[in-house]
């Protein structure tokens, strides 16, 4: 097999390889778990394993991450050795962080490779170096790195209540915390300002870093914080929350109890920060 990256080609050498295989944002999946596929059971033409990327090492193994969703379309389609696709922003189980790293790294940089093959200075394709790292333009040699778009989330908190909101897009009862992308020349307090100013009309005071998740939907970077009201009236601004209403604690356990209230899922950093706040334990 002959591939013009050499990162790639010693790591597909390994017979210690193993492969995260996905479709589109479903990944091959045991419960939670990636399933690991060894080169010589994934038995697909050579040629195909040309758009896999190197997404890290498990005590020297590499791990390589493939999308498949275009293989085996003449016979029926790909078949998993074992496991099942899943959709990963549809997990409702939790899922650790070591693992939810390593299926967003190869979620991003594959949903990165997909849509640019082509340079965007000089419009000439682009092929992918150093294991999938950066691809370099075949015509004016540019290199190009993949993006993550950064994005605050906010828990926004008044007195001993929390505010919880809703998106139109979300499935029925679900409330969350209210979020939204970081915009040039913004720090990260300006952006969690305005965004909560922009959705819901309340003023922010003093704010704190929570934490961090990468969210693969498909290149942001989730960055948390809590934000202290100044004020109480909720506007709804714009059309990109539907509902918005401060909560208490007893509240909020009493209708998810009673089902008319639906947390986020667990594997996201919303519901880690709403289960701190419930709580009143740190977000780790």
């Amino acid at each position: 097999m002959s591939l013009s990256d050499e990162v790639l080609d010693a790591a597909l050498a390994d017979p210690a390889a193993r492969f995260l295989l996905f479709r589109g944002e479903e990944a091959l999946l045991e419960g939670t778990q990636p399933v690991l596929v060894s080169l010589a059971d994934l038995a697909i033409p050579a040629e195909a394993l040309a758009s896999a990327v190197l997404v890290g090492r498990d005590g020297g193994a590499p791990r390589l991450a493939l999308d498949v969703s275009d293989l085996g379309e003449e016979d029926g389609g790909f078949s998993p050795p074992s496991g099942r696709f899943r959709n990963l922003r549809r997990l409702k189980e939790p899922i650790d962080l070591a693992t939810w790293g390593l299926l967003a790294r190869a979620r991003a940089l594959l949903a990165w490779h997909r849509f640019h093959p082509v340079c965007p200075v000089c419009g000439a394709p682009t092929r992918s170096e150093q294991g999938g790292t950066f691809r370099i333009c075949t015509t004016c040699h540019r290199l190009h790195y993949p993006r993550t778009d950064p994005s605050v989330i906010v828990r926004l908190v008044r007195d001993e209540r929390c505010l919880l909101a809703r998106q139109p897009r979300f499935a029925p009862r679900v409330r969350s915390v209210v979020a939204g992308f970081v915009e040039p020349g913004e720090s990260l307090e300006e952006a969690v300002r305005r965004e909560v100013s922009e959705e819901v009309g309340i003023r922010v005071g003093r704010t704190r870093y929570l934490g961090s998740q990468p969210w693969p939907f498909p290149m942001s970077l989730m960055l948390a914080f809590e934000a202290e009201a100044l004020t109480e009236e909720i506007r709804l601004e714009d059309e990109e929350l539907e509902a918005a209403d401060w909560y208490t604690r007893e509240q909020v356990r009493r209708e998810v109890d009673a089902g008319t209230l639906i947390l986020p899922s667990p594997k996201s950093i919303s519901r880690r920060m709403i289960d701190e706040w419930l709580e009143g334990s740190p977000l780790t």
